[in-house]
């Protein structure tokens, strides 16, 4: 497995003395950009706030009591949200779209020596309100970005990623039998 897509997890403990630069918000933005997409649509958009700005404060201000305690101190918040529809109709797979994206944005993150945690955590239709989202786009998902903290203070940071073995999520002839 290559050492970014190993490196890559959700880390809670972040350093809320570190900046995120414009540069490196940018260039993660970049990386989800240029992710693929169904028809080419590409139906993802983001809005973003560094750490000590309006933006930050008021996507800070949307996260659940959870995200709430450790969220705030990321350098960056970054919100991505999907259009649903354009001009040519529905968009049946804006959210698999999203999800590449992000997964991009992660990975990049990762390569820059961040942190990238998406979290689901947080008030979408305070989101739609706060930013004047229209109806036809929907917030999906509001990604911590930052620098890993000097100590692990959060206690999930502490236990051992845990995944499904390979045999668990790959069949082969038929579900449930082993590949």
């Amino acid at each position: 497995m290559h050492p970014v897509i190993a490196g890559r997890w959700s880390a809670r403990s972040l350093d809320p003395a570190a900046e995120v630069t414009r540069a490196e918000l940018l260039a993660v933005i970049e990386a989800a950009r240029v992710a693929a997409s169904w028809g080419g649509t590409f139906p993802v958009r983001f809005l973003a706030g560094l750490r000590g700005d309006t933006t930050h404060a008021a996507l800070a201000a949307l996260l659940t009591r959870g995200n709430l305690r450790w969220a705030p101190a990321a350098g960056a918040l970054v919100l991505c949200a999907v259009a649903t529809s354009n001009a040519k109709g529905d968009l049946p797979y804006a959210m698999f779209d999203a999800g590449l994206a992000t997964a991009q944005l992660s990975l990049q993150a990762v390569a820059q020596g961040l942190i990238a945690h998406p979290m689901s955590g947080f008030d979408r239709a305070g989101a739609r309100q706060a930013f004047d989202i229209p109806d036809s786009v929907e917030p999906v998902v509001l990604i911590a970005l930052g620098h890993l903290a000097a100590e692990r203070t959060n206690e999930r940071d502490l236990e051992p990623r845990r995944r499904p073995a390979l045999r668990e999520v790959l069949f082969g002839e038929a579900w449930g039998q082993e590949f």
